[in-house]
C-alpha cells in the first residue's frame, strides 16, 4: 500500500513539474477553440445556473447572449494567446503558472463582460459587482474544458517523449560499430547501409553506402572477430571470405558450388555463397527460395 501511494505521489509530482510548451500556434488555437466551444455547448445543452428558468426571457435571446459571450471570450483568449504570449515571450510553463495564467485570462474576459453589462445594458449594480460575478462565472464555466485540454497536452507530450525515446533507441540499435583488432571503433554505419565485408589478408574490406554512394574502408581485423558483433544484425557469413547483408541482396543465382549473389548498388561484383551457408541464407531471405 505504501508503495502504491509512493508511486501516485511520484507521478503527481512529475505532472506538477511538467513543462508545457505553447510555442505551437496550432496548440494555442486548439486550446482557445476547445475551451470556448465546449463551454458554449455545455451552457446550451445542460442549462446550468438556471439560464432558461426565467420564462420572461425567450430561449432564443438567451442563446444569442451566450453566443455573444463565448465569442467575446474566444476573442479575448485569442489576444492573450497570440498577442500577449509572444510579447512576454511566455511559452514554457508548469501547471501552477498555467493556473495563474488562466485566472489572468478570467480577469480580462470578466472586465469585458462587465463593461457590456454595466455600460450597454445600464443595470443598477456597480461595476465591481459585475466584475466579481463575471469572474466567478468564467472560472466555473471555463475551468473544466480549459484544463481538460491541458491534460490532453500533458498525455500527448508523454506519448511523444516515449515515441522519440523509442526511435532513438531503435536508431542506436540499428547502428553497427566496426572495430579493429585493438578494439578501437573505426566505422559506425547503419545496418541498412552495410553491403558486405570481405577478408583481405590481415584486413577486412568493409563495403557500405553513404549518401547513396558505395564506399569501402580497410580495417585491420578478421571476419571471425567481426562475425561475433553481427549476431543481432542481418549480416551473416556466406563464405570463408565474405559476410553479406541479407537485406541488401539484389539477386542470387545457383551454381555448382552453391550460389552467386549480387548486392544492391554494386551489382557488377559477384559474391560467392558456399553450400554450407545456403540453408542459413534461405531462412533469412527469399532470394534463395
Amino acid at each position: 500500500m505504501n508503495k502504491f501511494y509512493h508511486n501516485i505521489k511520484h507521478k503527481l509530482n512529475r505532472g506538477l513539474k511538467h513543462r508545457f510548451d505553447f510555442k505551437s500556434v496550432n496548440r494555442r488555437f486548439s486550446l482557445v477553440f476547445f475551451t470556448t466551444f465546449s463551454s458554449f455547448i455545455f451552457l446550451n445543452f445542460f442549462e446550468p445556473f438556471g439560464l432558461y428558468y426565467d420564462k420572461s426571457i425567450p430561449a432564443q435571446e438567451v442563446f444569442v447572449e451566450l453566443f455573444i459571450a463565448t465569442t467575446i471570450a474566444f476573442v479575448m483568449l485569442s489576444i492573450t494567446q497570440f498577442v500577449l504570449r509572444p510579447i512576454l515571450n511566455f511559452f514554457i510553463s508548469n501547471i501552477w503558472v498555467i493556473f495563474c495564467w488562466f485566472l489572468f485570462e478570467a480577469v480580462i474576459v470578466a472586465i469585458v463582460w462587465s463593461f457590456l453589462d454595466y455600460v450597454i445594458e445600464e443595470k443598477s449594480q456597480t461595476f465591481i459587482y459585475f466584475l466579481v460575478e463575471n469572474f466567478l462565472a468564467y472560472v466555473l464555466i471555463m475551468f473544466l474544458p480549459y484544463f481538460l485540454f491541458i491534460a490532453y497536452i500533458y498525455f500527448r507530450d508523454k506519448v511523444n517523449v516515449v515515441e522519440t525515446d523509442r526511435q532513438i533507441v531503435q536508431k542506436e540499435r540499428s547502428n553497427i560499430s566496426i572495430k579493429d583488432e585493438t578494439g578501437d571503433t573505426k566505422l559506425i554505419v547503419d545496418s541498412e547501409n552495410l553491403l558486405f565485408m570481405q577478408s583481405s589478408d590481415n584486413y577486412v574490406e568493409i563495403n557500405y553506402i553513404e549518401s547513396n554512394i558505395p564506399k569501402k574502408i580497410l580495417i585491420r581485423n578478421t571476419l571471425k572477430n567481426l562475425e561475433i558483433d553481427m549476431q543481432h544484425f542481418p549480416i551473416i557469413r556466406c563464405h570463408r571470405s565474405f559476410m553479406i547483408n541479407t537485406k541488401r541482396i539484389e539477386s542470387a543465382r545457383k551454381t555448382a558450388s552453391g550460389f552467386d549473389v549480387k548486392m544492391q548498388l554494386i551489382s557488377a561484383k559477384t559474391i560467392p555463397v558456399s553450400r554450407s551457408h545456403v540453408s542459413e541464407l534461405k531462412k533469412r531471405t527469399a532470394s534463395f527460395n
